[in-house]
């Protein structure tokens, strides 16, 4: 289950983000971006993260980058990491692969 708490100018996650968690997440982080201009997500004591997880949040960052939210992910564990290490390279290589072929 995933928590998250808010801590001086940071949002701390904890605990494990899979896909049915993320909403969780996502209506902490839409509460947050209605106050803020800028969040900065501590993912120290986040212990798991899946590949859906990992995309949606992705994505979600993206939405509110396009309405000029800025998110800044700091503090993650090594093997949190690289879950998202992982999805971006098959992401970028999937985009270097589809561009090439049509």
């Amino acid at each position: 289950m995933v928590k998250i708490w808010r801590d001086r100018n940071f949002l701390r996650v904890g605990g494990i983000v899979v896909n049915h968690h993320f909403k969780k997440l996502q209506k902490v982080l839409e509460d947050t971006a209605r106050e803020e201009g800028r969040i900065v997500l501590d993912l120290r004591e986040l212990e798991f993260i899946d590949e859906l997880g990992v995309c949606q949040l992705l994505s979600f960052i993206d939405q509110l980058s396009q309405r000029g939210i800025r998110v800044e992910l700091i503090n993650a564990q090594d093997k949190v990491l690289s879950k998202f290490l992982a999805v971006g390279a098959r992401l970028w290589l999937d985009e270097q692969l589809f561009s090439k072929v049509g």
